[in-house]
């Protein structure tokens, strides 16, 4: 156990940061010598502990930055990129911000689904349960593609 606790934690923490979440915490615990379902198991939960954190940053960060020019422009490239989407996920509500946050596209992880809940004003157990639901199926699918990637990376 000892030996896989440096993996985890490389996993675990990778999966905290912004932009890399568990898209790059899964594959970081893969190459680290963690069974798949540990990897996306561990990147889950760090990609998850991260949601209030993402509400209280963003809450935050609408009421201060225009007062910061990095947080404001940051913001509205976010904001510009949810904006996109906004009518069909407006229309499925929570379902909507599981399938933004589960699909791999630039912004679309637990801070682009904080800022598209944001501007759709999804509050409550909705909003928490769309997040956690994308973050667990969108780590389904890095585990297996990375899994995959692995598998044909050895063959050659």
């Amino acid at each position: 156990m000892a030996d896989l606790l440096w993996p985890i934690l490389v996993t675990f923490s990778t999966s905290l940061i912004p932009g890399l979440e568990l898209r790059a915490g899964i594959p970081a615990g893969l190459a680290l010598g963690l069974p798949t379902t540990t990897a996306v198991a561990v990147a889950v939960a760090g990609n998850v502990l991260q949601i209030p954190v993402v509400l209280l940053v963003l809450n935050w960060a609408y009421r201060q930055g225009a007062r910061f020019p990095l947080v404001d422009r940051w913001l509205r490239k976010t904001e510009a990129q949810v904006e996109r989407h906004r009518s069909l996920i407006r229309r499925l509500g929570w379902i909507g911000v599981t399938v933004f946050v589960f699909l791999p596209l630039p912004a679309s992880g637990v801070w682009g689904g904080g800022v598209l809940a944001r501007l759709l004003q999804l509050t409550g157990a909705g909003l928490w349960f769309g997040l956690s639901l994308g973050i667990a199926l969108s780590g389904l699918l890095m585990g297996a593609a990375a899994q995959g990637a692995i598998s044909v990376w050895r063959l050659i």
